[in-house]
């Protein structure tokens, strides 16, 4: 069975950046399309038109059941805490691996981080 993805939707909302127009796309998995060169599914940028791969740790909301404690002392995070870390991406724009605060460069698939 092809595209296993594709069978189920989880009502989650994503966030990530084109690594080409650096546009950030904000989509539900009911958005997603499917390619064998993406079985994981993407969704086209609006503004350049390029695939953009989808994958699960791009998730903004969590899930209802899972609990969520700020231990900053803040309402609400502010747009650096919760986008972008010091230091540069949270995600590898390649894979999706999560970097480390650490790394230099993707322990996955060696890209440079941003």
């Amino acid at each position: 069975m092809a595209y296993k993805r594709a069978l189920w939707k989880s009502g989650l909302t994503y966030e990530q950046t084109c690594e080409h127009c650096r546009t950030v796309i904000r989509y539900t998995d009911d958005r997603l399309d499917f390619r064998p060169w993406y079985p994981d599914g993407f969704v086209y940028c609006p503004q350049c038109k390029s695939p953009v791969r989808h994958n699960e740790v791009y998730a903004i909301n969590p899930p209802a059941t899972q609990t969520v404690v700020d231990l900053t002392g803040s309402a609400t995070p502010s747009a650096s805490q919760a986008v972008t870390p010091v230091g540069g991406a949270r995600f590898c724009p390649q894979c999706g691996n999560a970097f480390q605060e650490t790394d230099k460069f993707c322990a996955k698939c060696g890209t440079k981080r941003g």
